[in-house]
């Protein structure tokens, strides 16, 4: 399994509310995409963490990457609805090597 984590910060401005409605479109729509097999969201606990908000999207193996990367629909929920939102924001994949 791979999780492609992104932790970010949301525009000023832009109610919690409006990120918590992303990141329920984004458990809706990016887990269309084949080999994503997972979608969580959460909130720091810290009140003046680094970096707010964590979205962490599941992918089948390795090979999902690029085809996530270049899957219309992730592209166009990224452009359109994400980044806009998420404006600071840090993404990397990672290869689980064990976990719960």
């Amino acid at each position: 399994m791979v999780k492609h984590v992104i932790v970010f910060n949301v525009a000023d401005g832009t109610a919690e509310e409006a990120c918590f409605r992303m990141a329920a479109e984004a458990r809706e729509v990016l887990i269309q995409v084949p080999g994503v097999v997972g979608i969580s969201f959460g909130v720091a606990v810290s009140p003046k963490p680094a970096y707010r908000y964590l979205l962490i999207v599941d992918f089948a193996n390795e090979s999902v990457i690029d085809l996530y990367r270049d899957h219309p629909i992730h592209v166009r929920f990224a452009n359109e609805v994400f980044r806009p939102m998420a404006v600071h924001r840090i993404t990397t994949d990672y290869r689980m090597l064990y976990g719960a």
